[in-house]
């Protein structure tokens, strides 16, 4: 098959170039150009595999020249650098998952508090302490004002207290 017949940026296409490479420079554009393709490919099995068997079957064929190790070396960092891609993607997400979670378990407590307040009072001291306590994050403060809904003999001394609060604990 000539060159020109194979379909460009394709890691098949890559593959019959290296077979079909007989000189070191040649090797050397064609393991770039694996490199480049597998890199894109973000796939790191598939790397470690083209890894392997390049790293074995050109040494075995005696097609490694001295100094072409290197092109392999940055197939293998590629590697590397996708394994550490991934795992700095995996922190981000859990960190990004664990502050939604965070956020949707502060707008729980404080539907919460908000259906206490209704409860005790009425629908109107549930609104106004809904828009009292909205963007609230703190926990500690969440958890004062559920004390001050069972304390607080009106909903008009509950929401002063809330008002009032600054969130040092008072």
């Amino acid at each position: 098959m000539a060159d020109a017949d194979l379909p460009a940026n394709n890691l098949v296409s890559a593959l019959i170039a290296l077979e079909k490479t007989r000189d070191a420079s040649r090797l050397r554009e064609a393991l770039q150009a694996l490199s480049d393709l597998l890199r894109a490919q973000r796939d790191d099995h598939l790397t470690r595999a083209f890894v392997s068997w390049l790293h074995e079957g050109l040494r075995v064929a005696g097609r490694l020249p001295a100094g072409e190790g290197d092109a392999l070396t940055q197939l293998q960092e590629t590697q590397t650098m996708l394994k550490e891609n991934v795992r700095e993607w995996t922190r981000e997400w859990l960190e990004q998952g664990r502050a939604q979670g965070i956020e949707q378990g502060r707008h729980e407590e404080r539907a919460l508090l908000c259906r206490l307040a209704a409860r005790k009072f009425d629908g109107g001291a549930a609104e106004g302490l809904a828009a009292a306590l909205a963007g609230v994050t703190d926990a500690d403060r969440l958890a004062r004002v559920g004390d001050w809904i069972i304390e607080c003999a009106t909903a008009s001394e509950l929401l002063a207290r809330v008002r009032d609060d600054n969130g040092s604990g008072g």
